[in-house]
């Protein structure tokens, strides 16, 4: 990434760090079974010894639920933030969005419905996420992508005004219609963690990440492996560039100060 010198500044200039990373595309390559994916062992240490910096708090959000983000990184004194930031655990923070709950059920209905409608259609699949779904589409024919999203926006539209479409990569997302997305998460963990002195670095390559960056305006956001525009600030090729910065963050002496502790004891999600 350009402009590390201008990054190293804002650190040196803030009291504490908060770095949010998404997963797939970002910490992960993207690969056509989600159930595959897999952060490479190095960039797993890295996210190990910066766990280990008193000034810097990381958080994984992504469209995964909590539980499976945890699996897949195994890392205690994180914070989780699954289902697009509608469930967020770890650092004693808990947080459910109630309206999502709600349609929990109906959510699951309508993943199963899906998954009906587009047994015919290869290379697709349906992932319920418990508040949330998605239709992946990497595998499927170009030519049949049309037909996959009419079936999804008809079957949502169907479904009542509790749901929305929002297009991923190579997905469809079914997120509850509850104003609630990575944006608003993120500005709730900043107020968990006193947002005063923090300086957010933001890395993610979805278009749900968009939310994010567009509440980060003054914090470090780096769009991961996508055409402009984009509100971020930054941009980097691809999770192996990525795995460059958070080495660089790693070892950046800006973080080696004593820093704030964090208050409290660090749970698991």
């Amino acid at each position: 990434m350009q402009s590390l010198s201008e990054v190293e500044k804002r650190i040196r200039a803030a009291g504490r760090v908060v770095l949010y990373l998404d997963f797939d595309g970002t910490l992960a390559p993207l690969v056509p079974d989600p159930a595959s994916a897999r952060m490479d062992p190095a960039t797993g240490e890295t996210l190990r010894r910066l766990a280990s910096h008193s000034r810097l708090m990381t958080t994984i959000i992504s469209g995964r639920a909590v539980e499976d983000l945890y699996a897949r990184i195994r890392l205690d004194g994180l914070i989780y933030a699954g289902n697009h930031g509608m469930e967020i655990r770890g650092r004693n923070l808990r947080f459910v969005d109630p309206a999502a709950a709600a349609r929990r059920e109906q959510a699951r209905r309508l993943s199963g419905e899906l998954a009906a409608r587009l047994r015919s259609v290869p290379g697709v699949l349906v992932d319920y996420k418990g508040l949330t779904a998605s239709v992946h589409y990497l595998q499927a024919a170009e030519s049949r992508i049309p037909e996959i999203e009419a079936v999804v926006r008809a079957a949502v539209k169907a479904a009542g005004a509790g749901f929305r479409v929002h297009p991923g990569k190579h997905a469809f997302e079914i997120v509850p219609q509850t104003g609630w997305h990575k944006g608003a998460a993120v500005q709730w963990i900043n107020r968990q963690l006193g947002n005063g002195d923090l300086l957010p670095i933001y890395l993610g390559d979805d278009h749900s990440d968009e939310d994010a960056f567009a509440v980060l305006p003054d914090a470090v956001t780096v769009k991961v492996d996508g055409a402009p525009p984009s509100r971020a600030r930054y941009q980097v090729k691809g999770p192996s560039e990525v795995a460059g910065f958070l080495s660089w963050l790693e070892s950046c002496k800006q973080l080696a100060g004593p820093g704030r502790q964090p208050d409290g004891p660090v749970n698991s999600p």
